[in-house]
């Protein structure tokens, strides 16, 4: 998890410094130069810039693991010619270092959250049961393009503007009422839409989550993870060859 700052001045420190530095700058973008207000809510522009960090910071954990999963394997190849190693398992580390950034920034959201808007809600107690979508997805995915990197090299080009396309096609700058109601029910085929309009009202407004449509993203997260892992593992066999 601390490769990323191995060799780093400040070491795993960096993992608290940059969440601090990406808040206070959307705190006074949001805040006091775009004046941004969010829709329905009445916590003026240090709300509307920590709704916005909250979003990021839910779609950081996807973005990070999938940006990195076509070339997962690649770059652990001295690991996958031990003949005994787990390969399956690599996504997984690459999950819980991204868990443990978003624990981070996590962190220093609630200490802003309570400095500038009060105690957070009961509600936000809830968070934990909303990671699990979540993670489900992101493991289905990288389970699946880990696999298919090994295959197609130019993935890792193509992922990346999967990623930053479905950044803005999330919630993630915006509540959902800002889409036309005709266009919405498109929007919740999208489970991280399902996730991020969850866990915003249960931190800032007290509103705990719509519990049949997470159990349904929960479930369907779940069926594509399997689905990515069976692949994988139908692919494995073919590693050795390429690599």
């Amino acid at each position: 998890m601390n490769d990323r700052y191995r060799g780093a001045l400040l070491g795993g420190a960096w993992a608290l410094v940059l969440p601090l530095l990406m808040l206070c700058v959307y705190t006074f973008v949001f805040s006091v130069v775009l004046q941004g207000r969010w829709q329905g809510a009445n916590d003026g522009g240090a709300g509307f810039a920590m709704r916005v960090f909250t979003g990021m910071l839910l779609f950081g954990i996807f973005a990070e693991c999938v940006n990195e999963a076509p070339a997962l394997l690649l770059s652990s190849q001295s690991f996958l010619k031990q003949v005994l190693f787990p390969s399956e398992v690599l996504p997984w580390v690459s999950l819980l270092a991204a868990l443990w950034r978003f624990a981070m920034g996590f962190v220093l959201l609630m200490i802003a959250r309570t400095l500038l808007l009060g105690v957070p809600p009961a509600s936000s107690l809830a968070i934990p049961v909303m990671l699990v979508p979540m993670v489900l997805l992101t493991l289905g995915w990288s389970w699946l393009l880990s696999s298919l990197g090994v295959f197609l090299r130019d993935l890792a080009q193509v992922i990346t503007v999967f990623t930053s396309a479905a950044m803005f096609l999330s919630p993630v700058f915006y509540p959902a009422s800002r889409i036309p109601e005709v266009l919405r029910p498109w929007l919740f085929l999208n489970p991280l839409a399902t996730i991020l309009e969850a866990a915003r009202p249960a931190l800032f407004d007290g509103k705990l989550p719509d519990w049949n449509a997470l159990a349904l993203t929960t479930i369907g997260t779940f069926a594509f993870a399997w689905l990515g892992h069976a692949w994988f593992v139908r692919a494995k066999p073919g590693f050795a060859d390429v690599l």
